[in-house]
């Protein structure tokens, strides 16, 4: 059964002061739960200016997962420092200033739930299920919406106007936590920004006999080898995407024992792809990131990361159809983001907990069912966007992203009313991070200025 949290008193513990600009102020803000006792404490790393003429935005940059932290886009694309993004796991890869950070036109609070960061847990005996609460879809909107409401209050910003960040998982949050921030406490949200989203877990996870899932990844393989073969052309992605979602659904719903169909596929699939032709006549077309990942580079002995599949990694056990490998792009930046995050903290005073960059145990532990199916972003996106004519929206992808395909989210936005331009898609040469290619960083930040500016013509 749902349970509500309520509005925290503030209970903040400072772990630094901040000295100029852009060094960070660091704490940690409780919220209740309904027994009016703190239950937990969302770790929170903000970035403030002080306005020259008007009062300035304020955006809440969240990560995804669930389990994973906002360091990602605090260090890759939007914060004072950045780091490089890749390199290998034990590489230390020093902070440099980041020319494209956000910094100049909003002020920037990244906010981390419990597990997270240096969100936590508070050992409290009469609140034991409040893990069980928290993790979950709909617990942990609200508990961050309980978080930033008291640290808008604690700033006296509560009328600024307020942008929502989302990555993955946390593109899923953003458009349900402006509903939970509406809803349970009053404040709008001017604009949402959604980071290589997973829009509708219906989409991604169904049963092997719909399209669906496989059809939104061909344009994003074919970027892959395009990007492979050095010769990457956005034009040549909408034929592909108009075959993936015609003749590739016609020939897929016919079924494998209609061989003039699969024959078609499996010819049309391989050229996309660039897999072996024995791989894909093996998977009768029917090809997921998985396969592609251990497939596209095996013949000279390597894996490719489903993050981007720019990196590869040495293939651990060529001789299993599929090893058990750490994907390596992701896996490799957990480290150096760690050690980097600390330098970051360190700044302002020795951290009172380790900064937890990801935790497996989250995601494990989550509850994922809302009581109304698979979760989703849609529904909540729709009623904001209905419900205020000013919400602007930014729906952001990498091209070559395997996790959340850019055109699994071009099908759903389709789908949804005009709104008056005010959603846009976004599409970028990269992966799931990417804001860690130069070009790609530059192009999303100006994309994002332009809302900002947007935003600001309102006033």
């Amino acid at each position: 059964m749902r349970r509500a949290f309520a509005i925290a008193c503030v209970l903040l513990t400072a772990l630094g002061a901040r000295a100029e600009a852009d060094l960070p102020l660091i704490e940690r803000i409780a919220v209740q739960g309904e027994n009016g006792k703190p239950v937990a404490e969302a770790g929170v790393i903000a970035f403030l200016r002080k306005p020259a003429d008007a009062p300035r935005p304020v955006a809440f940059v969240i990560g995804g997962g669930p389990g994973t932290s906002s360091a990602y886009l605090n260090l890759g694309a939007l914060g004072p420092q950045r780091i490089a993004f890749d390199g290998a796991a034990s590489e230390q890869r020093p902070l440099v200033p980041n020319t494209e950070s956000w910094l100049p036109f909003t002020d920037l609070v990244f906010i981390d739930p419990p597990g997270t960061g240096q969100g936590r847990f508070l050992p409290l005996k009469s609140e034991t299920n409040a893990r069980e609460q928290i993790w979950s879809v709909e617990g942990d909107v609200d508990f961050l919406a309980d978080a930033i409401a008291t640290w808008l209050r604690k700033y006296e910003r509560i009328g600024a106007q307020i942008v929502l960040v989302g990555q993955s998982y946390g593109g899923l949050r953003a458009p349900r936590l402006a509903e939970a921030l509406h809803r349970r406490h009053g404040v709008a949200v001017s604009g949402l920004i959604l980071v290589s989203p997973i829009l509708d877990y219906g989409w991604r996870y169904h049963a092997r006999t719909s399209p669906l899932s496989f059809m939104t990844l061909l344009p994003s393989f074919a970027a892959a080898r395009m990007e492979s073969e050095g010769a990457f052309d956005a034009q040549k992605l909408g034929p592909i995407q108009d075959y993936a979602s015609t003749a590739f659904v016609d020939d897929f719903l016919k079924g494998p024992r209609n061989r003039e169909a699969l024959q078609r596929m499996v010819v049309r699939v391989t050229a996309i792809t660039g897999l072996p032709r024995t791989v894909v006549e093996a998977a009768q077309g029917r090809v997921d990131e998985n396969l592609f990942a251990r497939e596209f580079a095996r013949q000279q002995g390597k894996v490719v990361s489903a993050y981007d599949p720019a990196v590869t990694g040495d293939d651990p056990d060529p001789s299993v159809p599929r090893p058990d490998f750490s994907d390596p792009f992701l896996a490799a930046l957990k480290s150096p983001l760690t050690a980097a995050m600390d330098s970051v903290l360190r700044v302002v005073g020795k951290p009172v907990v380790p900064y937890v960059v990801s935790n497996d145990a989250v995601f494990q532990n989550w509850r994922w069912s809302d009581g109304h199916g698979l979760p989703e972003a849609v529904t909540a996106l729709r009623k904001m966007l209905a419900l205020d004519r000013s919400l602007r929206v930014i729906v952001a992808h990498g091209y070559s992203d395997l996790q959340t395909p850019y055109f699994e989210s071009a099908l759903i936005l389709a789908q949804l009313p005009d709104f008056n331009g005010r959603l846009e898609l976004r599409t970028y040469r990269g992966g799931h991070m990417f804001y860690g290619r130069d070009e790609s960083r530059r192009q999303f930040r100006r994309d994002v200025e332009a809302l900002f500016a947007a935003l600001a013509k309102r006033r």
